[in-house]
């Protein structure tokens, strides 16, 4: 796991443990669990591809990941470290949805991010979005029906 802000560097092979968010608590996204061991199959920009060692294989950013080893799973360090977590950086995976706020008056887009679960997805200032993905918000809004929005899209 990634200490200070540095993602740990995984190689193929390697055995982890994967943090994982607890569906069953809805609205707290800080409960993860630890789960594995896994196996990285491999290694991408800001994720891995791990392998459970009977099922399937999923994609997880490396924030999500550490080494497996009983001596380290300490709940109180885990905690402090996923929140300490919260500015890495991510990869979208894909626009979902998008939505006018009006408490905030600006559009925004659900976001699946690479690497995290769906209960991860966020709801993200369409401004931010086309400042750091351009083309693939340009490509999302030429797919949707909502004039507004398009139009917002274009403005940005």
């Amino acid at each position: 796991m990634a200490k200070e802000g540095k993602l740990e560097n995984f190689t193929v092979g390697d055995f982890v443990l994967w943090s994982r968010v607890d569906e069953r608590l809805r609205g707290n996204k800080l409960v993860v669990r630890w789960v594995g061991p896994y196996r990285v199959t491999e290694a991408r920009e800001y994720s891995f591809v791990i392998e459970h060692l009977i099922r399937d294989d999923f994609e997880v950013h490396g924030s999500r990941l550490k080494f497996c080893d009983d001596a380290s799973l300490e709940v109180d360090e885990e905690i402090l470290e996923h929140v300490a977590k919260q500015g890495i950086v991510l990869g979208v995976e894909r626009i979902r949805e998008h939505r006018f706020n009006p408490i905030t008056k600006q559009w925004e887009l659900l976001v699946s991010w690479g690497g995290l679960q769906e209960i991860e997805d966020s709801w993200e200032p369409l401004a931010n979005m086309v400042h750091d993905v351009p083309v693939l918000v340009a490509n999302y809004a030429e797919q949707q029906q909502d004039e507004g929005f398009r139009g917002q899209v274009s403005e940005a």
